[in-house]
């Protein structure tokens, strides 16, 4: 929890209107872009669904996701320079009436004196980002569009989202790609994915085989075989 804390105090990652940074790969597939050594794996955790125990679908959660840039900071000379970009049809991005539900349960009780009246209605959610962001142009990569930001590798996934509210924290889903500005590796998450491909060097992929806080198994690349 205090790990948590300190990310939370931490600047958040600067959104980016200008996309030259991924002018160096195509289309990614699941495993990011071909011509990397070697890929991976790295599977979600696991979690209770309607179904029985199923593994959570295309978000990494806060200690994995610590977990695999632990790993990829050793394998790049750019680690306070990098790049993460978040599908733009997250719900949860835009507020308003279509993500209200997310907070008609949340944040403290009403005082006991409104017990037995008529209860305020809520404001709908505020956006997560500013207008310039949201009205502003986007990445695309293959089928899909994405909002771009940049910061430090330790800082993935602190997009610096307004809140629902008083107490009530928006956290969005983990970055859907990103990679560092030298290029050595590449990770990708599928909206809908249980696990997250990476691409890079045979080093980084063995340093991953060997990171107890991971569940990770080798691919291969469409392409690269």
């Amino acid at each position: 929890m205090a790990q948590l804390g300190v990310r939370r105090l931490t600047v958040p990652l600067r959104p980016l209107a200008e996309f030259s940074a991924a002018d160096w790969f195509g289309d990614v597939g699941d495993l990011g872009p071909a011509g990397f050594e070697s890929y991976a794996r790295v599977l979600h955790p696991w979690r209770e669904g309607a179904d029985g125990t199923e593994r959570i679908d295309g978000h990494l959660p806060e200690d994995e996701l610590a977990a695999l840039c632990d790993v990829l900071g050793r394998h790049t000379s750019t680690a306070e320079h990098c790049f993460f970009a978040l599908w733009d049809g997250y719900g949860e991005i835009y507020g308003g009436e279509s993500v209200a539900f997310l907070t008609t349960f949340a944040g403290p009780a009403p005082w006991p004196g409104r017990l037995f009246g008529k209860p305020k209605p809520k404001e709908p959610p505020p956006p997560a980002f500013a207008a310039a962001v949201l009205d502003g142009p986007r990445l695309v990569v293959g089928s899909r569009d994405y909002l771009l930001f940049a910061g430090p590798l330790a800082h993935a996934g602190l997009w610096g989202a307004a809140a629902y509210g008083v107490g009530v924290p928006r956290d969005l889903n983990s970055p859907n790609l990103f990679w560092p500005d030298d290029h050595t590796w590449f990770v990708t998450t599928d909206i809908e994915g249980s696990w997250s491909g990476v691409g890079g060097s045979e080093a980084l992929i063995t340093d991953l085989l060997a990171e107890p806080r991971l569940e990770v198994v080798r691919a291969r690349h469409e392409v690269a075989q």
